[in-house]
């Protein structure tokens, strides 16, 4: 069988996408276009009535959320190096996986999804304000993190989680954050962004 994934352009769904290229398996793209509400059809409900993405159908069964599939991955291609083998180290990827799910990225929706947040207008300017204050304070965090010489989150070795604040800062940048108060993090992110199944992923979402 064949792994079935659905993606969204822009959406963090890239970070699956970046895993299953650096894994290197079969698998198919399909795209659910959230602007068009496609996320609510029948048939997309379905498989995941969560209606959100990214979701990757295996021979196991459906799964959902970015770390429970790059988990799932590494644990069915260990060799691929999404995540350490194992201990400590294994056990920060994941930490700066879940701080990337549980605090960044809600950031990233604040300050990209304000309406959805509350329907008064009049409210978007401070809720936006708010965020981008919270995610500046987060990314001085890894900024002071990559300060000790490391090439990548975990040090010289590449892991998903570096895809994962790569998509949470190109969306900050996107969102009137300026990367020059982070020049670690600018220099990493041109390392990230270089990474090729970050590139793969990426002209796969434009396919």
């Amino acid at each position: 069988m064949s792994y079935i994934v659905y993606f969204a352009p822009g959406a963090c769904s890239r970070v699956v996408l970046t895993a299953l290229e650096q894994v290197g398996i079969t698998y198919q793209a399909k795209p659910v276009l959230l602007a068009n509400k496609e996320q609510f059809l029948p048939a997309f409900q379905a498989i995941n009535p969560k209606g959100k993405v990214p979701c990757l159908v295996t021979q196991d069964g459906v799964l959902t959320e970015v770390i429970a599939i790059c988990q799932y991955l590494h644990q069915c291609f260990p060799e691929a190096g999404l995540l350490p083998s194992s201990g400590y180290i294994q056990a920060q990827a994941l930490a700066f996986l879940s701080w990337c799910a549980s605090t960044l990225h809600p950031c990233i929706y604040r300050l990209r999804m304000t309406g959805r947040i509350h329907p008064d207008a009049s409210t978007h300017g401070a809720i936006q304000q708010a965020a981008k204050e919270e995610l500046s304070q987060q990314l001085n965090v890894a900024e002071q993190h990559l300060n000790d010489g490391r090439t990548w989150l975990l040090g010289d070795h590449w892991s998903i989680a570096d895809s994962y604040l790569l998509w949470v800062w190109q969306r900050a940048l996107q969102s009137g954050l300026s990367e020059t108060n982070w020049p670690l993090l600018h220099r990493w992110a041109t390392l990230s962004q270089a990474h090729l199944a970050w590139q793969n992923a990426l002209a796969k979402e434009s396919t």
